[in-house]
Order: structure tokens, then C-alpha cells, then sequence
């Protein structure tokens, strides 16, 4: 890579130090002085040393005086963005011992629970721990999953359909803390979410089934933030009316007010024939809406003025699974937003069914949103529980 004529010093890890007095040195070419540097990362293994190998490399260059003289402005960009790269460190793996302390920890937390159940299936619980740096501060937190040595004898049960819990271990002032809880019982894996920089990631519990709950992390410790509906929908846990306990409210966290929720463009209805327009043009106390029941959606198409404010053209009311609107007898159930200006949509879950070709209701009990603010505080049978569509 860096060809010394002379005075070279012994390498120190892996790499030679710049010699100690000037000689004739002559970079054999901008690329491989970059290929250097690459390898140096790559091959250094993790924690610091491979940002020490390539300060030793820096070093080298450093002392180049001529040495940008023989980069070309390519390579000078190459090399500033390999810098950049490399003062990020990959997080030091922690060590065996305490690896095995936080697994003691989850041993004591499953002890009342899955530990017994495993135990009078004649097997133990064995546990895979994967470190991972999930917030990018330099740390690593272990995700960790517990499951049966053996299976048979139905012990899988002692978990549920995959047969086994996750967790999600983070050390705290030398203690190590179980940040999920039960959030993980009966989890395939955690799919994270990334958030504003340094911030803890959002959680997606994957499972059995085609909808997962969402974890965010709150008052130190991850909460519900959104949760599925019967029909597979994802809402906020807050707006979710079985929900009698804390979660995480559906604000918390967020920069600004979300915007309304929109559909993909609305389809030109214009070049669609004269009695499929007919039977898809809705109104809604005084505002025009597209009902699609072949995509499960009802949208706002012309919204009244009153309203224009908080919802505008392609800002979804209503979804759920397509239905059948040829089947008077079928319901229809999914979700349904209420809106204020300056809030984000506050979801709530409605069915019904068709009255006749013209008229489709669905009723459910709406959000209350508090009078300072966009806050759900409770769910009433009001003006906005009643949603009527009428055709012409």
C-alpha cells in the first residue's frame, strides 16, 4: 500500500507506523491507499480496534505531506467518506459473564411461570442470545429467547404456537433490566423500527397470524402503542375500546400532528361506466365520498367546507376488508376516523351493513377527544357514531 524507502518502524497491530525520518515515499496509487484503509476496518474485528487501526493508517497519510497531491479528487472524496464512516464503532460485544447474568435474570422472571411447565415435561429451558446495538448509542442491548431443550410431550405448550418468549435485555447502571417484559411471550422475533437519532427503536412483535402489536418505548420501559383489530387492522391502543389499562398514547413521541390519513391517488372516476360511478359516489352529511367496497375503503372526494380543514381529497374515512355490496345480509366491519384540525385521525371500530341499494350505515362508539387538546379520554354513542352513506 505505503512504500517506504527508509527508516520504517516495527508494525504495530497488523500495521506499520510512518517512518521517523522522511525518505522518498510514493503512494502506488490512490486506490489501494483506499483499499487499505477498507481492510484495516473490515478485518481489524470489533469494538475499537479496528478505528485504531485506521488512525495508525491516518496517521501514515498524515505524514504524507505530498500526499494529496497524488489523490485524485475522486479517490479525496472516497477517502473523507471511509473517514466518516469508520467514527462509528461497532458496539463491543459484552462478555460471557454477564451475558449469563442477564440470562439469570429471565430464568428468574420465567421461574413461576414457563420454567415450571418445562420442567414437568422432563426437559429445561435453553436460551439464544443475540447482541445487538439498537438505538446506535455504542451499547449493545440482548435480545434474548428462551425455549424448551427438548420437545415433545406437548411442550411447546408451555409457550404457545411458537413455542417459545423473547426478550429484550438492556444493562442500566450495572443491572440488567428486562425492557419488554411479557411484550415478547409467544414472539417469533422483534422487527425494529428506527426512530430520531439516539431514541430507542419502535418493536413489532411478530407471531402467529398477519397483524402484530407495536411496542414504543415509554417511561423507561416498552408499552403498547398500537395494537390489531379483529379484522387485522392496525390502530393506535389508546383508540382501542377493549383497552382498560396504561399504553403508550398514540402522540407520544411524535414530532408534529400526524396528517390525515390518505388513500393512493383516487381513481378518475370519469372514464369508469355511468353505473359503476352511480353505485360508488356516496354522500356523507354534505360531503361527497368514493365508496370502494372492491378495495375495502371509503375516501373523501369532495369534502364540505366546514370540514376542509381536517380532512381533504383522498383522506381515508373508513377501511376494512372488501366486501360484497351485492349481499344486503353482509356485515361490514373495520375502522373509521374522526377528525380534527391539527390532530392526527382518532381510529374507531364500526360495522353494519347496507339498507337497501341506496344506503349503507355503521355504527360504533366514537372517540371524545379532550376540548384542549387532541388526548382520546373516552369512546360515546354520539354524533360521530353514526356513520350514514346515501347514494342517488
Amino acid at each position: 500500500m505505503l512504500q517506504a524507502a527508509a527508516g520504517a518502524t516495527p508494525a504495530i497491530g497488523g500495521v506499520r507506523e510512518p517512518p521517523a525520518v522522511a525518505g522518498r515515499i510514493r503512494c502506488s496509487s490512490p486506490v489501494m491507499v483506499i483499499d487499505g484503509l477498507s481492510r484495516s476496518l473490515r478485518f481489524a474485528g470489533p469494538g475499537q480496534r479496528g478505528v485504531k487501526v485506521f488512525a495508525l493508517h491516518l496517521r501514515q497519510i498524515i505524514w504524507l505531506g505530498e500526499f494529496s497531491m497524488h489523490l485524485s479528487k475522486p479517490a479525496v472524496v472516497a477517502f473523507a467518506a471511509l473517514a466518516i464512516l469508520s467514527s462509528t464503532a461497532r458496539a463491543e460485544d459484552w462478555p460471557k459473564a454477564e451475558v449469563d447474568r442477564a440470562i439469570k435474570q429471565i430464568a428468574a422472571f420465567e421461574k413461576d411461570t414457563v420454567e415450571e411447565c418445562v420442567a414437568s415435561m422432563d426437559t429445561h429451558i435453553v436460551y439464544d442470545v443475540e447482541q445487538r446495538d439498537i438505538n446506535a448509542d455504542g451499547v449493545n442491548e440482548l435480545i434474548v429467547k428462551s425455549f424448551p431443550d427438548q420437545l415433545g410431550n406437548g411442550v411447546t405448550g408451555c409457550y404457545g404456537m411458537t413455542g417459545q418468549n423473547i426478550y429484550l435485555m438492556a444493562s442500566l447502571n450495572g443491572a440488567w433490566i428486562n425492557l419488554t417484559s411479557h411484550a415478547g411471550d409467544d414472539g417469533f422475533s422483534f422487527v425494529f423500527h428506527p426512530r430520531q437519532p439516539g431514541e430507542m427503536p419502535d418493536i413489532e412483535v411478530t407471531g402467529p397470524g398477519f397483524c402484530f402489536p407495536i411496542q414504543r418505548f415509554y417511561k423507561g420501559a416498552y408499552d403498547l402503542w398500537k395494537v390489531c383489530t379483529r379484522d387485522g387492522v392496525q390502530i393506535f391502543a389508546d383508540a382501542a375500546p377493549w383497552i382498560d389499562f396504561e399504553v403508550v398514547p398514540h402522540d407520544f413521541g411524535e414530532a408534529a400532528a400526524a396528517q390525515p390519513v390518505l388513500a393512493a391517488p383516487a381513481v378518475d372516476e370519469t372514464d369508469r361506466p355511468f353505473h359503476v360511478q352511480w353505485h360508488q359516489i356516496f354522500d356523507h352529511n354534505g360531503s361527497d365520498v368514493v365508496v370502494r367496497a372492491d378495495r375495502g375503503t371509503i375516501v373523501y372526494a369532495t369534502p364540505k367546507s366546514s370540514i376542509s380543514g381536517a380532512v381533504s381529497h383522498g383522506t381515508v374515512l373508513f377501511e376494512a376488508e372488501p366486501w360484497d355490496p351485492s349481499d344486503p345480509g353482509a356485515t361490514i366491519q373495520g375502522t373509521a376516523y374522526v377528525f380534527k384540525k391539527g390532530c392526527p385521525p382518532a381510529p374507531y371500530t364500526v360495522a353494519g351493513r347496507y339498507e337497501g341499494p341506496y344506503r349503507l350505515v355503521l355504527k360504533g362508539a366514537a372517540p371524545v377527544r379532550s376540548k384542549s387538546g387532541c388526548k382520546v379520554i373516552d369512546y360515546r354513542m354520539n354524533g360521530n357514531s353514526t356513520l350514514q352513506f346515501l347514494s342517488w
